[in-house]
């Protein structure tokens, strides 16, 4: 049964039933009620077309190296890259120096390049990953090599598994999502199928596995996005939901993080240097201090909207990747971070909307939209996003609870510690 929402103080002068929207989120909630109405079959032939235009954009996108259109006369003529995508090509050295000798994982230097790989990645700039992402492509290597199918077919497979546990996600919310983000997807078939980000990948996976148990009202959810901030920190923000949790599920997500992150470096010689390199590489003090200045304040306005709008499991989830990767893309001028964790479902649909129209921008206009400024478009309609819950909240309402900021923030610890998070609301 769904937790009583949490006691907060609510100003006469603002009762729920008296809130207003504006017209433009008024014109959105119409549009999406449409949207949803429409027969199944109409959901399924636009789901359907969608997945043959991501399967066709695609194909050219497959390298030579792993197979060779010219032995298939149906797409002999079609163009391909001749070698592995950058990622590929570095992520598959780092799980060979793995496989040779596990002690060798961050100093490499018992394992020699190929000229492919040297010409491509210093050692140092291969595979610079915490150890729990670099030990699952080490383990989706060795089993591509046992398979035939290779570590490209495997991440390749990882892509699959994604789009389809997101399309069933989005069928069984709101479906016309998964056409909006997917009918465009020139760059993140670039992504996936060639450059291929496998350590998004395998973090995107296991997203999803925790959305789905959260959907089941499964607390292993919780455990899960601990295994996925040990790999990408990308996640960081949900650590905030500990204090959501039962005893025993904090004290397991906590002893994930600690295993994952700290362990490690009483395990493994130059561990501390793939955030060293991680910090030197992208972008300087500067643009990280201007990116916190901005990216605080968005945290907070998220945090209080998910209290006062009874956020579920599903949603934190989709949220808690946002703050850290909009920090992590500010900093470095880079849009891939934050839309990258974008296409993970959101049953609400503000950030896959945010992802859709980032990208829309540089590919309609490409002569006057530069392909970063994805990254500014999509932070402005996430900000727009957390404006139309706001208006849910109710304005007087808002207006209160800023002018009190002492109390508000103790309603918001107060909402997280004295009840456990629904797992999901219906």
């Amino acid at each position: 049964m769904k937790p009583t929402p949490p006691s907060v103080h609510t100003p006469p002068s603002a009762p729920s039933n008296a809130r207003k929207e504006s017209f433009l989120f008024e014109r959105a909630a119409a549009i999406d009620a449409a949207l949803l109405a429409v027969p199944n079959w109409v959901k399924y032939l636009v789901v359907g077309f969608t997945v043959i235009v991501m399967v066709g954009v695609s194909i050219p996108n497959v390298p030579r190296q792993y197979f060779d259109y010219s032995r298939v006369p149906l797409l002999s003529g079609i163009q391909q890259r001749e070698t592995y995508g950058t990622d590929s090509i570095s992520d598959m050295y780092g799980a060979k120096v793995i496989l040779n000798d596990p002690s060798d994982m961050f100093t490499k230097e018992r394992l020699a390049q190929t000229p492919l790989e040297a010409a491509t990645w210093s050692k140092e700039a291969s595979a610079p990953y915490p150890p729990a992402v670099l030990l699952a492509e080490t383990g989706l290597y060795a089993f591509g090599e046992w398979s035939g199918i290779g570590f490209y077919g495997m991440i390749l497979g990882l892509a699959g598994v994604f789009l389809s546990l997101s399309g069933y996600y989005f069928v069984k919310t709101r479906w016309y999502l998964f056409p909006v983000l997917y009918l465009n997807f020139s760059y993140f078939s670039y992504r996936f199928v060639y450059v291929q980000d496998n350590t998004y990948l395998v973090m995107l996976v296991v997203i999803m596995a925790a959305l789905f148990l959260a959907r089941a009202r499964r607390e292993a959810c919780h455990a899960l996005m601990a295994v996925a901030i040990i790999m990408k920190l990308a996640p960081l923000y949900y650590v905030k939901n500990v204090l959501t949790m039962r005893r025993r599920t904090a004290v397991v997500f906590v002893a994930i993080l600690l295993a994952g992150l700290v362990l490690p470096y009483f395990v493994w010689d130059n561990y501390l240097y793939i955030y060293r390199y991680g910090n030197d590489l992208k972008g300087d003090w500067a643009s990280a201090a201007m990116s916190i200045v901005f990216m605080v304040p968005f945290a907070i306005v998220l945090w209080y909207v998910e209290v006062r709008l009874d956020f579920d499991t599903e949603d934190r989830i989709g949220w808690g990747l946002v703050p850290f990767a909009m920090l992590l893309g500010l900093k470095m001028n880079s849009a891939r971070h934050l839309l990258i964790v974008l296409l993970v479902p959101d049953k609400r649909g503000i950030r896959n909307v945010a992802a859709a129209i980032g990208l829309a921008f540089p590919f309609l206009f490409p002569s006057l939209v530069a392909f970063n400024s994805a990254l500014l478009i999509s932070t402005a309609v996430l900000c727009i996003g957390l404006v139309s819950y706001l208006d849910q909240i109710g304005w007087d309402v808002v207006r209160d609870d800023f002018r009190h900021p002492r109390r508000t923030a103790k309603m918001i610890l107060d909402a997280n510690t004295s009840k456990q998070l629904p797992l999901r609301n219906t």
